[in-house]
């Protein structure tokens, strides 16, 4: 009777071991089950969003891949505009954008730019931009509560005279909230920025960059582009300047509200820092950029002699009327002798 019970005890052991075994067996083909659901999902989540162009955004917003890098096509940006629930002030694409991106992205400024705080918008190096993608931006930035203050169209040189039309209605008093604009190798003549300053004439703009265009022999237009009512910045770096137009600019600097002129790269010599020089102390320019100019400088011994081969103009200047920066590298000078000529300049007030 014993060993009997012993058999009963032992076979419902055996079996509850083997409901046990046979319940973790549920559970890990459950387990497997699940995870097996959840790739399939995220692979075809991971196409589907590959497909649709939003992927970079996601990725960017999981915090899987840095939000710059996100920025790889105008579709990744839209969506990363239309996910986002924080700002994005600032959008930067290059090689990407077309006219009919530009359409898109114009369409994502007007529906999600309040949201984002987007302030600026950087398109250069788009070859396949055109006049038709510019006036697209453009009227984004007209649109009613749009927060853009900043267009950059750099290094789109096929542009040429198409963007200055486009731009215009920009330039109206109180039109848009845009007061930067950077046009650097658009392929701008001295027509089309003459073009430009008989529209800004009454506008807001407050920095423009017409750096590495042709204007040469364009003086004249470049000085009534500072006529301006508030421009306070103007970067005019490599663009073949001649001493005419140097000194067409240099007469107009007392009669405008210009604070940083920019003129590195166009071999002024010492010529044109004389015809700066002569005008500074009445201006109010407080930077000045000089880079590349072919200028010579030799610091006196003397601290409060300034004598230099080719500065001694601009240390009469400052002289006359201090001003906070002037930038010299890329000259003919080391850069001791640049040092020595600002401690001379300081030494003088």
């Amino acid at each position: 009777e014993g060993e009997g019970e012993g058999e009963a005890t032992n076979g419902t052991s055996g079996k509850v071991k083997r409901r046990e075994i046979d319940g973790i067996g549920i559970v890990g083909a459950c387990l497997v089950l699940s995870l097996l659901v959840f790739v399939v999902l995220w692979i075809g989540a991971t196409i589907k969003f590959a497909l649709d162009g939003s992927l970079p955004a996601r990725l960017a917003l999981w915090g899987l891949l840095p939000e710059a890098y996100a920025a790889i096509s105008v579709t990744a940006v839209v969506a990363l505009l239309r996910l986002k629930q924080t700002e994005t002030p600032i959008i930067v694409l290059r090689n990407c954008v077309t006219d009919a991106g530009a359409k898109e992205l114009a369409e994502a400024i007007r529906l999600y730019g309040k949201k984002a705080d987007l302030q600026a918008i950087e398109l250069p190096h788009n070859p396949k931009l055109g006049e038709a993608g510019v006036c697209e931006i453009v009227a984004a930035a007209l649109f009613e509560g749009s927060n853009l203050q900043e267009l950059d169209f750099s290094y789109n040189p096929q542009l040429r005279s198409c963007i200055v039309d486009a731009l215009k209605p920009l330039l109206r008093p109180r039109a848009s909230k845009v007061n930067t604009l950077r046009l650097a190798d658009c392929g701008l003549t001295p027509a089309e920025v003459q073009k430009l300053a008989d529209n800004a004439a009454s506008s807001g703009l407050r920095t423009l960059d017409l750096s590495c265009n042709e204007l040469g022999g364009g003086g004249e237009a470049v000085a009534a582009v500072l006529e301006a009512p508030v421009l306070e910045e103007l970067t005019l770096t490599c663009c073949n300047l001649r001493l005419e137009d140097v000194e067409a600019i240099a007469a107009t600097l007392p009669y405008t509200s210009l604070k940083s002129l920019q003129l590195g790269g166009n071999k002024l010599k010492a010529a044109g820092v004389r015809a700066l020089a002569a005008h500074l102390p009445k201006s109010q320019i407080d930077e000045l950029g000089l880079e590349g100019n072919d200028l010579e400088a030799q610091a006196s011994a003397t601290p409060t002699v300034v004598e230099a081969a080719d500065l001694g103009p601009l240390g009469s200047a400052w002289a006359r009327r201090p001003f906070s920066r002037v930038k010299l590298a890329g000259n003919r000078m080391a850069q001791e002798e640049v040092s020595a000529f600002v401690r001379t300049l300081k030494s003088i007030h």
